[in-house]
């Protein structure tokens, strides 16, 4: 029988919206990409200092946080609340605390605004000295003030970061492609497991053996081959297999229920839109306003923060994405125990 062209009208349709939002969900992150809400610190004791400091960073998209103290800000960093602070001493000397760990693109920032802003310090200093070496006339007092110079000119941001990737991979490249994996590789397993193996409990056995494999797998490739991990491996493993459970789950529970449109379904929620609004690669609000929120409500994106946060933030901030992805595992568990075109 041939398919009727309303049949393929309907298709052709529902293919561009498809293309769509590939295109919507790859390029507006891409071109709108930036600092939209990112929580950071100005360390100083004086207040109107810091609302000076404040007020320009605000102005950039960035949500600051007064700090008197190191100790608090070095705590919220940790507890990632923030992702690094701007430090003002009484003498002016700028330094600045990143965690690039959390976010290699918030850490380029925030250095290049120390920088910026040591810059800024030399030019003031020298337009004050400039005038005065004008009319100095005495050879003691031009070199006092050429010194004067030369102290300004090697003044620079002092940079220190609180977590950091390993030095094998110090811009953490792993952990940000590792999320394509863990959605694909859900996906793909629980295709193969659908079609391939028989029997309802059977699926629920494999899909359990190919999250628990696949978890400690991922990890050794992750940890021990490209290096960006450096913390308990076991309990790394145990992150990355809830994620590979949730992706798994979720996929054989839309199989079960609604046959093979439940790929289509899966394929735009966990690689179209899952990896691009994941902000592994950069930060959840470095991404448009909503975009990042909602990529840390799928697989990929609650995953890797899941990962970051166990392995370089000592568990802090992982409450959320535990939530998300066991959701996934008992909703896609639900679909699956409810669904019948598998026989038991």
């Amino acid at each position: 029988m041939k398919s009727s062209y309303k049949f393929i009208l309907t298709l052709v349709v529902g293919l561009t919206v498809i293309l769509g939002i590939m295109m919507t969900a790859f390029s507006l992150p891409a071109v709108n990409s930036g600092v939209h809400n990112v929580p950071i610190g100005v360390v100083t004791e004086d207040k109107a200092t810091y609302d000076k400091l404040a007020k320009p960073l605000e102005d950039k998209g960035f949500k600051v946080t007064h700090y008197k103290h190191n100790n608090s800000m070095k705590d919220d960093v940790t507890d990632r609340k923030i992702y690094g602070a701007i430090a003002l001493s009484k003498t002016g000397d700028v330094t600045i605390y990143e965690a690039s760990a959390a976010s290699t693109a918030v850490a380029q920032a925030l250095t290049q605004i120390g920088q910026g802003m040591v810059t800024q310090q030399k030019a003031a200093a020298k337009a004050q000295i400039a005038p005065m070496m004008e009319k100095a006339q005495d050879v003691q007092t031009i070199k006092m003030m050429q010194a004067k110079l030369n102290a300004i000119d090697a003044k620079q941001a002092k940079i220190v970061d609180l977590k950091s990737f390993p030095k094998a991979d110090p811009k953490g490249a792993g952990l940000a492609a590792g999320a394509l994996p863990i959605a694909l590789g859900g996906w793909i397993g629980a295709v193969a497991i659908a079609n391939m193996v028989k029997g309802k409990r059977e699926k629920l056995a494999a899909i359990l053996a190919f999250a628990v494999i696949g978890g400690l797998g991922l990890v050794a490739v992750i940890q021990f081959v490209v290096g960006t991990f450096d913390g308990n491996y076991f309990i790394t493993s145990l992150c990355a297999m809830l994620g590979i459970a949730a992706t798994g789950f979720f996929v054989l529970g839309l199989l079960e229920v609604i046959g093979n449109a439940g790929l289509g379904i899966a394929a735009v929620m966990l690689i179209l839109l899952g990896n691009p609004l994941s902000g592994l690669s950069s930060a959840p609000e470095m991404l448009p306003s909503g975009w990042g929120a909602f990529g840390q409500l799928l697989p990929p994106g609650a995953t890797g923060t899941l990962l970051r946060n166990i392995v370089f933030f000592d568990g802090h901030a992982t409450a959320m994405p535990i939530t998300v992805l066991a959701a996934y595992v008992i909703i896609g568990g639900g679909l699956y125990y409810f669904g019948k075109r598998s026989k038991i």
